[in-house]
C-alpha cells in the first residue's frame, strides 16, 4: 500500500499506487481478489480515517477537525461536515494555512465551500487570540459592506492546541508580484494604492465602533520611538530626532490592513481582486500601509520613483494626503526593528547588515 506524503506530511496522504483499483465507485487496496474478480482489503475512506487517527498531532489532522466543528457549528444543528483532502498551502508570520473543499449537509442546506483553516504555530507570540477574535469579528462586517475587493467569509473561531484557530473561505487567486514588469500590464503600485485607498476608507461605524488603539495619526507616528528606546548609537539618536521633527498632524485614524504585501493581495481571474489576512488590521496611521510595501529600500517595486509612484496612486484613488517623510517614519521603525530582531539572532541577516540598512535609510530621508 502506497500513500503519497508530500512536504514531509504537511499534506495528508492519498491514495495512489499500482495496489490500488476503482470498484464500486471507490478506490480500495487491492489485498487480494475473490473468485469473481472483487478486490477486498482497505478502503480510500478506511486509509484516511486510520491516517487522521494515526497522524492526529500533525497540522492537516488538526485542522480537519478544526474545520468540522466550525462549518458544523456555522451550519447549525444536525449539519454534518465532510472534509476533503486537505493540503498545506502556506505560513504566514504566526499561522499555518491548509485548505480543503468541504461538503456541508444539514436538513435545510448544502454547500460545497473552499475552506481555509488557520492554525497559530509555536512562534505565534502573545497576542494571537486577541488578534484571531478581532479579524473574526472584523471579516464579518467587512463581508457587509460594498467593497470594491473581496474579503473571506468567516466560518467560527475554534480552540486548537491552547490558542484560537481561524477557519474562513479560501479565496483564489494570483498573488500579487510587487515587482514592475512581473505580471503583464499589472502596475503593482496601482494595485496597492488602490486596495489601501479604499481600506482607509471604511469608517470605525461601519465596523460596529471597534475601540481604537490610535486615536489620531501622529499617535501611531510617535509610537515607532519605542523602537530605538532599547538601541544605542548614533543611529538610534539620529531616528528619534527625525522622526520627532517629521510627525504627522493629529487628524483622526483610519482603518489599515498592517499586512499589504504581495501575498494577501489576490489578483481575480474571473472576479475581484481579493484582500487576505486581516490579522494586524487596526486604527493608525495610512502611512504606515504604504511602509510595509515600500519596506525603505531605495526603488520600491523596482523602479525609479517607486514611492512617489505609489502615493500617486493612492491619492488618485481617494487616499487622503500622506506625505513620503511620514511613510520615511514607519519605514525607519522597521528597520528599528529588524536590526532588534537581529541583535537576538532573529531574522536572515547578521546585525552588522541590519545596522547597515538602517543608516543608508537614515541618510536618504535626512536628504530629502
Amino acid at each position: 500500500m502506497t500513500r503519497k506524503r508530500s512536504r514531509a506530511s504537511e499534506h495528508e496522504p492519498t491514495a495512489t499506487g499500482s495496489d490500488w483499483v476503482e470498484w464500486g465507485g471507490q478506490l480500495i487496496w487491492a489485498a487480494g481478489f475473490t473468485e469473481g474478480g472483487a478486490p477486498y482489503g482497505l478502503s480510500e475512506d478506511e486509509l484516511r480515517a486510520s491516517s487522521e487517527k494515526i497522524d492526529w498531532q500533525a497540522g492537516w489532522a488538526r485542522s480537519k477537525q478544526v474545520m468540522r466543528v466550525a462549518l458544523e457549528r456555522w451550519a447549525g444543528a444536525g449539519a454534518r461536515a465532510e472534509v476533503g483532502y486537505v493540503k498545506k498551502i502556506g505560513n504566514g508570520l504566526s499561522r499555518e494555512i491548509f485548505a480543503a473543499e468541504v461538503e456541508v449537509s444539514g436538513a435545510s442546506k448544502h454547500h460545497v465551500l473552499d475552506v481555509a483553516a488557520l492554525l497559530p504555530h509555536g512562534e505565534a507570540g502573545a497576542g494571537i487570540d486577541a488578534r484571531t477574535k478581532n479579524e473574526f469579528q472584523l471579516l464579518r462586517h467587512l463581508a457587509q459592506l460594498p467593497l470594491p475587493f473581496r474579503v473571506p467569509n468567516v466560518f467560527g473561531v475554534v480552540p486548537e492546541a491552547g490558542h484560537l484557530a481561524l477557519v474562513r473561505s479560501f479565496e483564489r487567486g494570483i498573488e500579487l508580484d510587487l515587482r514592475a514588469g512581473r505580471q503583464g500590464r499589472v502596475r503593482p503600485w496601482e494595485v496597492v494604492g488602490g486596495v489601501a485607498a479604499a481600506v482607509h476608507k471604511i469608517s470605525a461605524q461601519q465596523l460596529g465602533s471597534p475601540q481604537l488603539r490610535y486615536s489620531n495619526r501622529r499617535e501611531h507616528a510617535k509610537s515607532t520611538l519605542d523602537q530605538f528606546e532599547r538601541l544605542s548609537g548614533p543611529e538610534a539618536n539620529d531616528a528619534r530626532a527625525w522622526i520627532m521633527e517629521h510627525l504627522p498632524a493629529p487628524e483622526p485614524s483610519v482603518l489599515v490592513h498592517g499586512d499589504l504585501l504581495g501575498q494577501n493581495i489576490l489578483l481575480g481571474l474571473d472576479d475581484r481582486d481579493a484582500v487576505i489576512d486581516w490579522e494586524y488590521a487596526q486604527f493608525g496611521d495610512p502611512a504606515y500601509d504604504l511602509a510595509i510595501v515600500t519596506r525603505g529600500v531605495r526603488r520600491p517595486f523596482q523602479i525609479d520613483r517607486g514611492l512617489d509612484r505609489l502615493l500617486e496612486a493612492y491619492e488618485g484613488a481617494g487616499g487622503s494626503e500622506v506625505k513620503p517623510c511620514h511613510v520615511h517614519i514607519h519605514e525607519l521603525a522597521l528597520a528599528g526593528h529588524w536590526y532588534q530582531e537581529a541583535l537576538k539572532g532573529h531574522g536572515p541577516h547578521a546585525p552588522e547588515q541590519q545596522l547597515q540598512f538602517l543608516s543608508g535609510l537614515l541618510r536618504r530621508v535626512t536628504k530629502n
